[in-house]
């Protein structure tokens, strides 16, 4: 059986629209232990110009790449095909823009996932998930001289070899704490997170969000282009909230608070809420009316 191979990619692209395509393609394979074995890095002509603001962030200039093969000609293109089997792993910061962009090239990846920016980020959610940025905060680029003497590279920001080194280097931070196998089931389907990432709601936790501020997490869901593990989350705690959701006040002084949470401080606010608020849901009309009930006893 052969061993498999890690393969850490990354792209360098026209832009980022549709109508985008790559310019260059750099990737290391290395074994299981993490030791690189083969260096790929080549630039190649795309059928359109690169827009000026991304070559404002990786600096591939028309003259680089005028004469070069098209993407599909490059021999690091047929050694990616080559090695593109089920045993092997692909490591990518943000997959889905980099195996999108292969696709067009007519790679479709057969590859085990590790999308590092995904495990970051449910790990570590109060961390910027950044390559350049984890690159300084973690000490990654301690390790680099050593590297582009190794493997007779220079490594430069937002280059894409340069970025797979860094790549590299991070993939074996997260190993320290994470397996291999732990990593690329997580990175196998949507991942459930629990803590908002972003936005003014950023380190609350979603379920929380989803009871208590839940009209502005169902605006994010219905108008943010959102990658599939936040609208995974958001459509599942939208939905496992919603029954308690439907009994919490959503307005007003008591925000976020259960008529049962209320009732004893306040009960002329609930009775004011029963008897002519307005727009209140039935359940939650339904809900006061109970609790009013069945405390009227002892008022």
């Amino acid at each position: 059986m052969a061993e498999r191979k890690i393969i850490i990619l990354d792209t360098e692209t026209t832009g980022i629209l549709e109508e985008d395509r790559i310019i260059q393609l750099s990737y290391l394979v290395c074994d299981d232990e993490g030791r690189v074995e083969e260096v790929h890095n080549e630039y190649c002509l795309a059928p359109l110009p690169s827009k000026f603001d991304s070559m404002a962030i990786h600096h591939i200039t028309p003259e680089m790449i005028e004469g070069k093969p098209a993407c599909t000609e490059l021999k690091g293109f047929v050694r990616l095909n080559e090695l593109n089997s089920p045993e092997n792993v692909i490591v990518i910061q943000s997959a889905e823009f980099d195996l999108g962009m292969l696709a067009k090239e007519g790679f479709e990846s057969k590859m085990q996932l590790i999308d590092t920016f995904r495990i970051h980020r449910y790990f570590y959610h109060e961390e910027p998930h950044g390559l350049q940025y984890n690159r300084y905060a973690l000490g990654l680029y301690k390790k680099e001289a050593a590297q582009m003497a190794e493997l007779g590279v220079q490594i430069n920001a937002h280059d894409a070899l340069g970025d797979v080194i860094v790549l590299k280097n991070f993939y074996d931070h997260l190993r320290q704490n994470h397996t291999p196998e732990l990593m690329i089931e997580m990175c196998s389907q949507p991942i459930l997170m629990e803590i908002m990432p972003f936005g003014k709601h950023k380190g609350r936790r979603i379920e929380e969000v989803a009871l208590v501020e839940r009209r502005s997490l169902v605006y994010m869901f219905e108008t943010f282009d959102l990658d599939m593990d936040l609208r995974h989350s958001f459509s599942h705690y939208l939905d496992a909230m919603q029954s308690k959701a439907d009994l919490i006040i959503s307005f007003g002084k008591y925000k976020g608070k259960s008529p049962e949470e209320i009732v004893n401080e306040d009960r002329s606010y609930l009775e004011w809420m029963h008897n002519k608020a307005e727009n209140i849901a039935l359940e939650l009309k339904a809900e006061i009316k109970r609790v009013l009930d069945e405390t009227k006893s002892l008022s």
